[in-house]
């Protein structure tokens, strides 16, 4: 089987964007967390060492060069956040299309998804259900499921 190369990274757009928002989120609080114990360590050092009319001057540079060092890393997060929601967001709907098919009747092929996609297990259940659907409208039962 060729590899396919994934064009589209934004699938079901709500998902990845609740995901990216949690992780935006999350990543806010942990560098709120790190910034506050970095200012609590350092600054008492470093005010006693500077003259006190700079010491405005020094936090307005500190907070400057911090703005700006956050602009780049949450770039970064929110590239990242796509791409690791697309692991999820595409084989959820691959699993949905599927299950469409086998609801309307449609005889379907296995999901195949990458090596590094979640949800696998559950893919493999579905596939599962997939041959027993299949053998199932082949011996002509009309209840598929084993008991």
């Amino acid at each position: 089987m060729s590899k396919r190369i994934r064009k589209k990274y934004i699938i079901d757009k709500r998902m990845q964007f609740r995901l990216t928002i949690r992780f935006f989120f999350l990543t806010l609080l942990f560098s709120l967390f790190i910034g506050f114990e970095a200012y609590i360590t350092v600054w008492p050092v470093v005010s006693g060492a500077i003259p006190e009319h700079l010491v405005g001057h020094v936090l307005s540079l500190i907070c400057f060069r911090f703005l700006i060092f956050v602009l780049p890393v949450f770039l970064v997060i929110a590239a990242f956040s796509v791409v690791f929601s697309h692991r999820i967001a595409g084989p959820v709907y691959r699993l949905e299309r599927t299950l469409d098919e086998l609801i309307q009747g449609e005889d379907v092929e296995h999901i195949h998804v990458r090596k590094h996609d979640e949800l696998q297990g559950l893919i493999e259940k579905t596939n599962k259900l997939i041959d027993i659907m299949q053998a199932s409208k082949r011996a002509g039962k009309s209840n598929p499921l084993p008991k």
